[in-house]
């Protein structure tokens, strides 16, 4: 007699497909989290580079390390921390010498957001306020006194923006020439736009031998599940 054949029903069909969709569905958004935050951080790693090698140049064309820095705590890695004051006299010079060794395509001297030089940020003073609900406007805004230049309406209308070939935007605190103390959006015009996911500031430190290095700040808020620079830097260094 013939062997009889076995095969799936319909119905044993569309539950397996079911099950796989709902498995899919569970899954996902990890999977597409986890690759989201693997591309950021190889941009970020790339953005620095680009930075820190423009910076070495700078300095070697000028021949000298100009003063434009804040003062560092010790003998600096780039993730360590500073112990506040420094210098800004010359951060004119150091500004332009670090223009020629980027590749600049598009700067604003403000309106950088009218002018399309950069997406539409929020500034820390909403970042406070979202990741406390119950901060009120005002002190919001208390608590960026020590740092207005970051505030919505100075980064939308006033700080010095500028575009890289590669879509980078290197943003300058308010009335102070790039890098003393400056943000990057390391995926340019492209999402998410957050300060901590693909929006970080940076300070530029010397150490006792008075060498240059670009700094992730971490004393500034991030939005909510965002990452602070120093520790973004850790991270790429660590692999």
């Amino acid at each position: 007699c013939m062997n009889k054949l076995n095969s799936f029903t319909m119905a044993e069909v569309l539950i397996t497909l079911g099950i796989i969709g709902i498995v899919a569905a569970m899954t996902l958004p990890s999977v597409i989290n986890k690759s989201q935050k693997f591309i950021l951080k190889q941009q970020f790693k790339k953005a620095y580079s680009i930075l820190a090698q423009a910076l070495l140049k700078s300095e070697a064309d000028l021949g000298y390390s100009p003063l434009c820095y804040y003062n560092a705590e010790q003998d600096v890695s780039s993730s360590a921390g500073y112990k506040g004051g420094g210098h800004s006299e010359e951060c004119s010079v150091l500004q332009d010498a670090m223009l020629k060794n980027l590749n600049v395509i598009q700067k604003c001297e403000s309106n950088a957001y009218a002018n399309h030089c950069i997406p539409e940020y929020i500034g820390f003073e909403k970042v406070f306020m979202q990741n406390d609900p119950d901060m009120s406007e005002e002190e919001a805004k208390d608590k960026i006194k020590g740092f207005l230049g970051w505030s919505t309406t100075n980064i939308l209308n006033r700080n010095q923006a500028y575009i890289l070939q590669d879509g980078i935007i290197i943003i300058a605190y308010y009335a102070i020439p790039f890098p003393y103390n400056f943000a990057v959006d390391v995926n340019g015009k492209k999402g998410p736009n957050k300060w901590g996911y693909d929006l970080f500031p940076f300070i530029t430190v010397a150490n006792s031998k008075t060498n240059l290095i670009i700094l992730g700040y971490g004393g500034y808020p991030v939005e909510r599940g965002g990452v602070s620079t120093p520790e973004m830097i850790r991270q790429m260094h660590n692999k």
